[in-house]
């Protein structure tokens, strides 16, 4: 017969809020239709990882100093036809250098060396463009302020014509520098969230933050004073950024992105 103790007692009540709360987390999911038995997509820690790397470097551009106090800059160049070893290890040195990339090594030499790198000559900032023209690692872990213009303009001449991100931050941003055909989304999973996120708060009728918003107010302008009171909680079709059509339920989307859950987008010029 089990003797009955303080200590017991509480390891009881610990173990009976455990459970509550993980259930209380399932019914949560399970209310926003994201409880099922997949294997995780291919390719969500890499979109985390250039994201977060991402919403650094263009965070640090708020802090602009102009380039020419800085000097004139010159790219070290690694090309995937004939890798530089000297430059892909600089280049991964860059990458990891910087306390948000610090959650997760997602590349590793290797596959640096299957892309085109381009490293700030002296600096540790840069971006690589893959075979197919995907735009990834784009971080400025250096001293250097002002570097959008230049990365995103430099990354396109040299083939960039293409890269994905999580919904936020940095759709207008990649919007502005002509990235502006989505042609896929990918809805939030709880169960797959990307380790390392920080759920900041994104407003879902905000266009500069969502693919969604220029729509959901065209169907319900009343949203935009009481989007909790106006958005139906039902499934709809709504028809995205650049026409992808993506069916939804307004209200928990809202909720969904109110508590930092973005769907991925992917985008190219």
């Amino acid at each position: 017969m089990t003797k009955i103790t303080v200590d017991y007692l509480r390891k009881l009540v610990v173990e009976q809020l455990a459970f509550e709360h993980e259930n209380a987390k399932n019914v949560f999911a399970e209310e926003l239709g994201i409880l099922k038995e997949e294997e995780p997509p291919g390719g969500l820690e890499e979109v985390t990882f250039n994201s977060l790397s991402a919403i650094d470097f263009f965070l640090k551009d708020g802090e602009r100093s102009s380039l020419e106090e800085q000097g004139e800059m010159t790219f070290r160049i690694s090309r995937a036809s004939e890798p530089a070893g000297e430059i892909v290890q600089d280049f991964f040195d860059s990458l990891y250098e910087g306390k948000r990339s610090g959650f997760l090594t997602y590349y590793s030499n290797e596959d640096l060396a299957s892309m085109n790198l381009f490293l700030v000559d002296g600096h540790n900032a840069g971006f690589a463009i893959k075979t197919d023209g995907d735009i990834v690692s784009v971080h400025n872990n250096s001293s250097l302020r002002g570097l959008s213009s230049l990365f995103m303009n430099e990354a396109k001449a040299q083939g960039g014509t293409k890269l994905d991100h999580f919904d936020g931050f940095l759709t207008g941003l990649y919007r502005k520098y002509g990235f502006n055909d989505v042609y896929q989304i990918y809805q939030w999973e709880e169960q797959y969230k990307p380790k390392g996120w920080n759920y900041d708060t994104i407003d879902l009728l905000n266009p500069s933050q969502s693919v969604y918003a220029e729509a959901l107010l065209k169907m319900y302008p009343e949203a935009k004073d009481e989007p909790r009171s106006n958005l139906p909680n039902e499934e709809v079709e709504v028809i995205a950024e650049s026409g992808v059509k993506e069916l939804i339920n307004p209200n928990l989307k809202y909720n969904q992105y109110l508590y930092g859950r973005p769907d991925v987008i992917f985008r190219k010029l």
